[in-house]
């Protein structure tokens, strides 16, 4: 059975606790996941960083798969709608990125551009901060040659346009009720998930700090096929 892992805010300020997650994942057999690289991560810039480029080159060379994270994490201006601003207050602090820029494409080649110069390696897709994307955004993204995208449902192939079901198991880490909230909402739907035959798993460097989350991610990833995305999409295309 299929298990899409992804590493969330990978950024200079997080490398050790992504660099923790992503060795405990590979104790559990996760040969292959995805890295969602953030280049402005709250303003840091990630070419600063030589320890975090290795890394992520050397992570890249052993079959991880790098993938573009929005490019500040945050919300550089104010929401506009009641929706959005409701979005952005029940999945995340300040980070709703995609929803709060309105002109996203120049951000996205600039982040891209620079992703794929240091670390060596295409960036086929985008995942937005707490999958939060303004209506049309896929649109966008295709018309900027990235392949695929996430959304907290599922995963949307670009071209051709082809979307997948398949809900990601996360967690909410900034309090002990959102922890515990979370987690018992992805033990209810593991289960679920698993029968349709392709298991999302999310993980955030905030989640090293909370053993029952890290406990769930393991048993989760323990003795399942581990693959990047865009390997399963082209899997799936083989089979459509």
């Amino acid at each position: 059975m299929p298990l899409l892992c992804a590493l969330h805010d990978v950024a200079p300020p997080h490398l050790p606790a992504i660099r923790a997650l992503r060795d405990r994942l590979r104790a559990r057999g996760v040969a292959a996941a995805t890295l969602l690289v953030v280049p402005r991560y709250h303003g840091e810039a990630l070419e600063r960083s030589p320890e975090t480029v290795a890394w992520l080159r050397a992570q890249a060379a052993a079959g991880d798969e790098i993938c573009l994270h929005g490019f500040h994490h945050r919300e550089t201006a104010p929401l506009v709608g009641w929706l959005d601003r409701a979005r952005a207050a029940l999945f995340t602090a300040g980070e709703g990125e995609c929803l709060a820029t309105p002109a996203f494409a120049p951000l996205l080649r600039a982040g891209r551009a620079l992703v794929e110069d240091l670390v060596g390696t295409a960036v086929r897709g985008f995942v937005a901060p707490a999958w939060l994307e303004p209506r049309g955004f896929g649109r966008l993204l295709a018309a900027e040659g990235f392949g695929w995208h996430e959304m907290r449902w599922g995963i949307e192939r670009l071209s051709p346009r082809r979307r997948h079901l398949a809900p990601v198991l996360s967690f909410a880490a900034r309090t002990r009720a959102r922890r515990r909230t979370s987690l018992a909402a992805a033990r209810l739907l593991r289960p679920l998930v698993a029968a349709a035959g392709t298991v999302r798993l999310a993980l955030h460097p905030g989640d090293l700090a909370h053993p029952e989350l890290v406990a769930f991610a393991e048993e989760t990833a323990a003795g399942r096929r581990a693959v990047t995305c865009s390997r399963w999409l082209d899997e799936e295309g083989a089979g459509a």
